[in-house]
């Protein structure tokens, strides 16, 4: 009988802001993105530009959920909240349960840091690094002693099935395996929510669907919560919920209903990405 997956404590960042034990979202289902009334507004000329109006969003833990709508549409901004690099003009933003959206830019760097896994279309790997040092990046900037930040790194690494590739630079790694070295990068500090910013724009659809599976794996095993941008529809049909954004509101937020695909699990554990 497989052992249920431990509760998650809620990190030692949000007790630093005010929140408590019982605060976490420790269950699956249990909300740990809430968005209450939040509105964005930029001043960029005589009238205000309304990027977000009014959303109302919950996410739980070890959701996947995809956010599909034009350009312009707002949904940029949604992520720039959710990931704390902007903060509401007006609203509340809950994660695990403790406000962060109107705290200070050192608060929310710290929440970043400790809260968020970023992963991005471009991969934004430094060229004259190995694999293994951009994963560590992360854990510089926490000041992680050397040696703790190199185990987990290797850690990260193998995760992702790229344990092999650690001493290698990006220009000696195909697409699909530096946007692997991008998802270690962003699973290294063992975040509870991982934003993926149109994550497989740049790969062929074959490695679209080595990392759409990876994702998945890590959705289902480590629970983690997965908000991922995309243009393609068939990639919105592999998450949990799609949310379409459009001028600044969400106008729909629609389950699937049709089971994803089964995952791909070589015997090796993940194909090379070439």
């Amino acid at each position: 009988m497989a052992r249920a997956a431990p509760a998650q404590k809620v990190p030692r960042v949000l007790r630093l802001l005010g929140g408590r034990e019982d605060d976490a979202a420790s269950d699956q289902g249990a909300p740990i993105v809430e968005l209450s009334g939040v509105c964005k507004n930029y001043v960029t000329g005589p009238e205000p530009v309304r990027a977000l109006i009014d959303v109302e969003l919950r996410i739980s833990v070890g959701e996947f959920v995809a956010v599909i709508g034009a350009s312009g549409s707002g949904k940029s901004t949604l992520m720039n909240i959710l990931g704390c690099l902007d903060r509401p003009s007006s609203g509340d933003y809950l994660l695990g349960g403790v406000s962060v959206g109107a705290r200070s830019v050192d608060e929310r760097a710290l929440v970043r840091n400790r809260m968020i896994g970023f992963i991005f279309q471009g991969f934004n790997l430094l060229p004259r690094t190995t694999a293994l040092e951009n994963v560590e990046l992360p854990l510089v900037y926490r000041g992680t002693p050397r040696r703790q930040r190199r185990r987990m790194a290797l850690e990260a690494l193998a995760q992702v099935g790229l344990i092999d590739r650690a001493l290698h630079r990006p220009n000696e790694l195909s697409g699909g395996q530096q946007q692997r070295v991008a998802i270690a990068r962003a699973l290294v500090t063992r975040p509870p929510l991982l934003l993926a910013d149109e994550p497989t724009g740049n790969l062929d659809s074959k490695t679209t669907g080595d990392v759409l599976d990876l994702l998945e794996r890590l959705v289902q095993e480590e629970r983690i919560t997965l908000v991922l941008v995309t243009h393609e529809d068939d990639i919105a049909a592999r998450a949990h919920r799609v949310l379409t954004v459009r001028d600044g509101r969400i106008e729909r937020d629609s389950p699937n209903h049709t089971p994803p695909p089964p995952l791909t699990r070589p015997a090796d554990g993940l194909e090379s990405g070439r």
